[in-house]
């Protein structure tokens, strides 16, 4: 059996053997291989490692082998999933939009919103002049890629104040963390088009920004979910209903206690703990990460339908709007499902709220 290690390494090659949703382990779990669009582990997602620790046993206590593959960005874990390289792929509702414009007959299904808040934005050095969206018009915007969230969500912003994502400004790739934050200080680009995790870590590369007011229609929407192939859907409910149960779990804990779930995550994963630092700037660094994401793994104080992992088609529909797509987007309805979400919901979240207050490691 490849290790998550291994099989990290190789990618979402298409010509490995696959183990599929169903398959067990020498170990009798069912192994579920989830696609990693940021490319990093780190404490950006202590909500699904956390469990994955043999210490909170989540995933196990479902039956479950959970495997992070690392990937570098939406596209490719869209490509992932439908394909049949992972079991579980996040997307972003922007991305995942576009690419169904074009292919309504995608083989995948959105099943568990794990990021209940929009997590994208458009940053500027501090002392930038630029203070509104609007200003961009003309100027160079740093992207990690054209698959990134923050690429994406920064273009339908854009669009919705009436400016052209594609003419009226330069979208220039500049990588991630120190490297991007040295283009913006040197004036190779303007601003910068991220996701909230990827910003913490350029500011922790020595490189402070500003964030830019987002535009009103990020209000209605969601920040990314978690898709599985469509046509494994109906025969996998079960096992997929158990691994997002354990992912809630999970989630409740991190956010409950997230210095527990950073220290949880070093633990199976040595090599994301930074070398050269003490514990305690290791460990504030990871929270620079984590409190620019934390929150937005909850429902808003607006969010109509507060179980874990909800979408509703309200929310689904301001997406179409908010990406420019109602002309040739006429029903969400096959786009997401909402068949798991009771069953995932069947935890007590307060008794793992008092676990993570009280928990020691």
């Amino acid at each position: 059996m490849l290790t998550r290690r291994q099989f990290g390494s190789l990618g979402a090659s298409a010509g490995l053997s696959l183990i599929t949703v169903g398959e067990t382990t020498a170990q009798g779990l069912t192994k579920i291989r989830m696609a990693n669009a940021s490319g990093v582990i780190d404490s950006q997602i202590i909500f699904l490692t956390a469990g994955m620790n043999p210490k909170l046993g989540f995933y196990k206590q479902e039956g479950l082998e959970k495997d992070i593959i690392n990937m570098s960005g939406v596209g490719q874990t869209i490509q992932a999933v439908t394909t049949g390289n992972c079991e579980v792929s996040p997307v972003s509702p922007p991305g995942l939009l576009q690419v169904w414009v074009k292919n309504q007959n995608i083989d995948l299904v959105c099943a568990y919103c794990w990021l209940r808040q929009v997590h994208w934005g458009v940053w500027v050095k501090p002392d930038s002049p630029i203070k509104t969206l609007a200003e961009l018009k003309g100027k160079k915007i740093g992207i990690r890629n054209q698959g990134d969230t923050g690429f994406i969500g920064a273009k339908a912003m854009v669009r919705e104040i009436g400016l052209d994502p594609d003419k009226d400004m330069e979208w220039i790739p500049i990588n991630e963390g120190g490297p991007a934050g040295d283009r913006i200080y040197k004036g190779h680009v303007d601003a910068m088009a991220y996701w909230d995790g990827g910003i913490a870590r350029v500011e922790l590369a020595g490189f402070p920004l500003r964030a830019l007011p987002n535009t009103s229609g990020m209000q209605n929407l969601f920040g990314n979910s978690y898709a599985v192939r469509k046509s494994d859907f109906a025969k996998n409910k079960d096992v997929l209903a158990r691994y997002f149960r354990a992912m809630a779990k999970s989630t409740v804990f991190a956010h409950t206690n997230p210095e527990a779930g950073v220290k949880l995550a070093w633990e199976i994963f040595p090599e994301t703990k930074p070398k050269g630092k003490s514990d305690e700037v290791a460990m504030k660094e990871a929270m620079h990460v984590v409190n620019s994401r934390k929150d937005k793994w909850l429902p808003g104080s607006w969010s109509k339908d507060k179980r874990w992992g909800a979408h509703t088609k309200e929310e689904w529909d301001a997406q179409v709007k908010f990406t420019g797509l109602e002309s040739q987007v006429k029903d969400t309805s096959s786009l997401f499902s909402n068949d798991l979400i009771d069953e995932v919901n069947k935890f007590d979240a307060e008794a793992i709220r008092k676990m993570a207050r009280e928990f020691k490691i």
